[in-house]
């Protein structure tokens, strides 16, 4: 068994190479992303382990997937579920289907084949763990308890209890056929922002937030004989996810969910579906799981102030950047240094000793533009001065003028009506023909001829200008 061991961490050693890098990638897509955190009180931060999170932004022929994993203890499911879902949404499988019915099931199938992929590729952890606990049947601990065998064999099989709890949030947008399809589990999070026949943007929530933050949720787990005290500086990272061998199958093993009467933590995602692409569709958003944390902790309470929080930085930062890349990421660095400096006011108003949050998860940020201008763009420059008209853009600046609910009941599948968040847009475009309006004002000089004047008067007195020359 050992040796089977040896086998399974040599190979999760190895860094393998995505087949989706392979893929072409969406150019109406920008990134932004930052590592974990832990936090010092004197203010200094560090890593605290590698990436977890995994992102896809390809597209095949006229489908395109967009997606962010959150990895949960490990990044094992995240690397899995990134691979095998691009294999079962982009190599064929949506030909044909032409109603929305057919294609959410495309979408529910290839969760469920993720979700039993991994189970099926984790025999060997599950045989391993059997064999650990049969060895521990055959010592008398009360003897042996403290000898170096018992030890040993608690060692391995708590790693083992490790790996089977690695799982993962996930988040997908599909668009095929200009329609957009959301999917989710866990507590990932995907935003839409639309204008109304007002131009005003709207901000719509399209996924479900899988954690200890949605009621619905709560009262689940609450059904099944857990309280919010079995949860306090546990890591659930969220009510549902893909993988969490232990907190699914072998829950009864993780002491904090031992008491729950069945399955707490469960597989059932949610899909969404269709919204159609029409002109009003201005940008889509995916968010990881430690960003949505982050807005959290930044904006306790509704999740939709920390959505709309996040929109206005990111229609601040389109009017800024000039690629898209560039917006994604600055809107991260923003949220970083925010969540960062809450947490030394918390500990300049504690004392010294900071007490609601202490570090800060992997943040990845995608952002997927419709039509929203982004008047910096190298394109619209060249475009600018190429040609003898000016190009104009919308410079939009965000106030919040309403609030809506965010999250839909857990379990069903839902279109988008109903739930946007209000964000009004003040344009300061104007037309060409307003522009022709405008009374033409002079040209002040930008050469100083104040020397040659005194020149010319020079000369002038002394009879030295060249004749049949006006100098006046």
């Amino acid at each position: 068994m050992r040796a089977g061991m040896d086998s399974v961490e040599a190979a999760a050693s190895v860094q393998t190479r995505p087949w989706t890098d392979d893929l072409k990638v969406c150019p109406h897509t920008g990134v932004g992303e930052a590592t974990n955190q832990a936090y010092r009180n004197d203010g200094s931060r560090i890593e605290e382990y590698k990436s977890r999170d995994k992102k896809c932004l390809c597209m095949v022929e006229d489908t395109l997937l967009y997606a962010i994993y959150s990895g949960h203890n490990g990044v094992r499911v995240a690397d899995f579920a990134l691979q095998k879902m691009a294999a079962d949404l982009l190599l064929g499988q949506l030909n044909g289907r032409s109603t929305d019915e057919a294609v959410m099931d495309v979408i529910r199938q290839a969760f469920h084949a993720v979700e039993k992929g991994y189970i099926d590729s984790i025999d060997l952890e599950l045989a391993t763990r059997t064999d650990l606990q049969l060895q521990l049947t055959d010592i008398d601990l009360r003897q042996y308890q403290y000898s170096p065998e018992v030890n040993n064999v608690l060692q391995k099989l708590d790693k083992i209890k490790n790996e089977l709890a690695v799982g993962c949030s996930a988040v997908l947008a599909l668009i095929y056929q200009s329609k957009l399809y959301i999917g989710n589990i866990g507590n990932c999070r995907a935003l839409l922002c639309k204008t109304d026949e007002f131009d005003t943007l709207t901000v719509t929530q399209l996924s479900v937030d899988h954690n200890l933050y949605n009621e619905e949720e709560v009262l689940r787990l609450f059904r099944l004989g857990l309280e919010a005290q079995n949860f306090e500086n546990r890591p659930l990272y969220s009510t549902r996810c893909i993988g969490n061998y232990l907190g699914k199958n072998g829950y009864k093993d993780c002491d904090f969910l031992s008491d729950a009467s069945s399955e707490p933590v469960i597989f059932q995602p949610e899909i969404v579906g269709s919204v159609p692409i029409t002109s009003a569709c201005k940008f889509l958003v995916l968010m990881s799981s430690g960003l949505c944390r982050a807005l959290h902790d930044l904006y306790p309470g509704d999740t939709s102030y920390g959505n709309r929080n996040l929109v206005q930085m990111i229609a601040e930062e389109f009017q800024a950047q000039s690629t898209l890349a560039g917006v994604a990421q600055s809107v991260v660095h923003r949220v970083v240094q925010l969540h960062h400096d809450a947490f030394m006011q918390q500990v300049d108003e504690g004392g010294g000793k900071a007490t609601a949050f202490s570090n800060r998860d992997d943040i990845t940020l995608l952002i997927r533009n419709f039509d929203y201008p982004l008047p910096n763009a190298f394109n619209n420059r060249k475009i600018s001065n190429q040609s003898n008209t000016s190009t104009s853009f919308t410079s939009p600046s965000t106030t919040i003028t309403n609030a809506a609910p965010a999250n839909q009941s857990p379990g069903n599948e839902t279109d988008c009506a109903g739930l946007g968040t209000m964000v009004s847009v003040c344009s300061t475009e104007q037309t060409e023909n307003d522009n022709f309006k405008k009374p033409l004002e002079p040209v002040k000089s930008y050469v100083d001829f104040s020397d040659y004047y005194r020149r010319v008067a020079e000369a002038r007195k002394l009879g030295k200008l060249p004749p049949n020359i006006d100098f006046d």
